[in-house]
C-alpha cells in the first residue's frame, strides 16, 4: 500500500467550504479511481491548513499523472485549487508499512 501526502489549505473563513468540497466532491470522485483504498483529511481549523493522505493499493497508482484521473476528481481538484491559499508542497508518495 502507498500513500500520497497532499499539503495545502485555505483561510479559516473558507475552511468549511474546503471541507465540503473534500467530503462531497473529492472523496466520492476518488472512490471511482482504480486502486483507491481510503483517505484522511487532517485539518488545523485555526490556521486553515490541511494535509490529506490518500491511500492506494500500488505504487504506480499513487504516482500516476493527474491527467490520468477521471473528470470528477479533476473538477473537485480545480474547486479546491480555486480557494487554496499559501504555498502548496508537491504531492509526495510514501510506502505504508503499518495498517490497522
Amino acid at each position: 500500500m502507498y500513500a500520497q501526502l497532499i499539503e495545502g489549505g485555505t483561510t479559516p473563513e473558507r475552511r468549511a467550504e474546503m471541507d465540503r468540497i473534500v467530503t462531497d466532491e473529492m472523496v466520492p470522485a476518488l472512490k471511482d479511481e482504480p486502486g483507491f483504498a481510503g483517505a484522511l483529511n487532517l485539518v488545523d481549523r485555526d490556521s486553515g491548513n490541511a494535509m490529506m493522505i490518500v491511500l492506494w493499493e500500488s505504487e504506480p497508482q499513487a504516482r500516476r499523472a493527474l491527467a490520468d484521473y477521471g473528470s470528477a476528481f479533476l473538477k473537485a481538484l480545480a474547486n479546491v485549487a480555486a480557494i487554496s491559499t499559501g504555498t502548496r508542497r508537491p504531492i509526495s508518495v510514501w510506502a505504508v508499512n503499518a495498517r490497522a
